[in-house]
This record gives C-alpha cells, structure tokens and sequence, in this order.
C-alpha cells in the first residue's frame, strides 16, 4: 500500500518546521519567559512597582510551560476556551460539479477522487516503489508551476480489504494507474450521493455521528523511525476501521528555492547566536541543520518541496471500543518511531483537515 512505502531512505524525516526550537525552546515561549521575567524582575528592583505586574509575569511564565500534545500551557488554555466558546455541530456537505465535488465543511474547496489500479492485488507490505516513484515524479512535476498544488493520499483499512484514494484540485491532471472515482471520494467522506450532508457532533476527545464515533489523531514527529522501515505501515494494520491521511502542498519551484534557503540560514544563525552566549549545540540541533541542508540540496537539483500533514482517523461504535482502537493506534505508532498529536478540543478542526481536498488546511 503506497502509505507504507519507506521515504526515509532518501530524506531524514523529524520533527515538524513549525516545531523550531531556538536554545531547547519554541520561539514563541522565548518570548513569554523572556516578558515575564522583565515583568516579574521589574516588580521585584523598582519601587512602589503594582503587584498586577507581578501577577501578570508569573501568569506568562506558567503559560511558557510544557504541556500535553506539544502545546504550552498557555496554547492549551487557548484551544480549550475556543472549545467552549463555539457550536457544538459542525456540518459536512457537498454539491457536484462536473467532474469534481464541490466540498463544504470548515472551508470550501473542489476536488476530484481518483482510486488505484491494484492490477489484481492489494499491497500491504509496504513495497509498492513503482507507485511510490510516479508520485514522486508527479510532484516533481507540479513544483515546475507558478502556483501551489494541493494532493491528498488516503488509505482507509477495514475488515473487507482495504482501498487508496488520491484526491487532487479540478485542474490537475492525475499520474497514470489512477482512475477517477467519484464513488470511493464520496466513502472516504462518509456521503454518498443520496446523503449529500452530515453533522458532526463535537466532544472533547472525539466526534459524533450518525454512523459511529470518530477520532482523529495527528502524526508531527518522524525522529525515532528507523532508516528503511515503512514510516505508516503498522498505522495501517493497527485497527479494524482506520483511515490514514497524507495531505501535501506541493510548492511552486521559486517559492520553495526562498523557503528552504531562509531555513537553513535561520537554523545556522540560531546555532551562531546560542552558541555565542554560552549555549552548547546539540546533536539535535546538528541533525536538523543537515536535514535542512540536506533539503536544500534536493531543491536544488529540481526536486518537489512538500508541506506534509498527517492524520489517522479511527472509528468505532462505541466509546469503550474506540479508546481501545485509539490506545491500539497509539501503541503501533509509538512502537514505529512516530509520535501522535491526541487533538484534545480541536476533533471537528482535524477532521475537516483530514477531509480529501483538505478544506481550511
């Protein structure tokens, strides 16, 4: 199955760009520590200073603090106050176009569904290269435009077999072994062409809806996978009704030049400067610095720059059996070197984004 190939054996995968860390820190909470301690240290060496400034330093420097699904302390009380603020039900719906589906849910986008020719079999092993290549060679190819192409890989696994769907804009043309199905791009929504709608009800840790329970986790952190190994394979085979969701952006090739060059020199400044006050570079620090490196390189020589999301979406027909899928998904995920986002207070924003077309990603 195509989501199994191994990709790490050209690129190192790691941790998400927009996890740079900047002296073992996220940038922003340099900022928040950096505040507070001024605000906190101004309290404490000037006098008749408000005891408000002091409250508010303490405030920004517990909202610096780790929490749960990489998010500081302060983003999780973000994530939770947007929670409680808006609707519970988010709805899912579509209106066919001529040969596309036009998409509503938290966005509104256009996109066709095409399925692949297995040619009599269902590789699940993880050793499709042939397919792997082509849409490598496809992206390739799209990054030769003046504009960004969004692609969408979906591989939902059942008890019934298994099928892959790859869901691209109105105007791009599919890579050959793909036909258009416009019936499997309905399934994997979860529509069909007599139900052109459905709602979502939202709780914290899950969705649901008419046919089940939902829940939709996020994969940010390829670090530990080993070179060689399949990166989703074991996602894959990990529970009865599971849906793995690639979604790439595929940047046009002077965009992607600008990118990777303002990253690597970010990086190395970042060293220069940490390293300038005092702070040791960490073989973490070095291995990102050769990723970029490395990256830019590839760009280079003419290869696609992709901005890659990932997303599992389990179902269930029931809470106990779908902690029990989410726990199982987790525990694959863990044993392949991936790390899982558990999307607490944010399950409908995940699951439009996973949605084929990626509506609002």
């Amino acid at each position: 199955m195509l989501v199994g190939t191994s990709m790490s054996e050209l690129l190192a995968l790691g941790d998400a760009d927009g996890q740079a860390r900047w002296i073992g820190i996220r940038r922003h909470q340099a900022v928040v520590v950096v505040i507070g301690i001024g605000l906190a240290g101004d309290w404490l060496v000037r006098n008749q200073s408000s005891v408000v400034e002091l409250i508010t330093g303490l405030v920004l420097l517990i909202c610096a603090l780790p929490g749960h699904d990489n998010l500081t302390v302060g983003e999780l009380v973000v994530v939770a106050v947007r929670y409680l603020g808006r609707s519970r039900w988010a709805e899912v719906s579509f209106v066919p176009e001529r040969t596309a589906l036009a998409l509503r849910a938290r966005g509104h986008v256009t996109v066709r569904g095409f399925s692949l020719q297995h040619r009599g079999r269902l590789d699940l092993s993880g050793h499709d290269v042939v397919r792997a290549q082509d849409l490598a060679a496809f992206a390739d190819a799209q990054a030769t435009s003046d504009r960004s192409v969004h692609v969408g890989l979906h591989v939902r696994s059942s008890r019934e077999g298994g099928d892959t769907l790859l869901s691209l804009g109105e105007e791009t043309i599919a890579p050959e072994g793909w036909s258009e199905s416009s019936e499997l791009l309905l399934e994997i929504i979860g529509l069909s062409q007599a139900k052109r709608s459905m709602w979502l009800l939202e709780r914290w840790s899950y969705l649901r809806t008419a046919s089940g329970l939902v829940r939709v986790l996020r994969v940010r952190d390829f670090t530990a996978v080993p070179d060689g190994r399949a990166l989703l394979e074991r996602l894959q085979q990990s529970s009865e009704d599971v849906t793995v969701a690639l979604h790439f952006d595929v940047v046009s090739g002077q965009r992607a030049h600008r990118m990777v060059e303002r990253a690597v020199h970010r990086t190395g400044s970042d060293g220069a400067a940490s390293r300038s006050v005092g702070f040791r570079r960490t073989a973490r620090a070095e291995r990102s610095l050769e990723r970029l490196a490395q990256r830019e390189v590839l760009v280079a020589s003419g290869r696609a720059l992709l901005r890659c999301a990932v997303y599992v979406r389990v179902g269930a027909t029931s809470e106990r059996l779908l902690r029990h899928s989410v726990d199982e998904v987790q525990r694959r995920a863990h044993d392949a070197g991936l790390r899982c986002e558990r999307g607490l207070g944010r399950q409908a924003l995940w699951y439009c984004h996973q949605l084929p077309g990626g509506p609002g990603w």
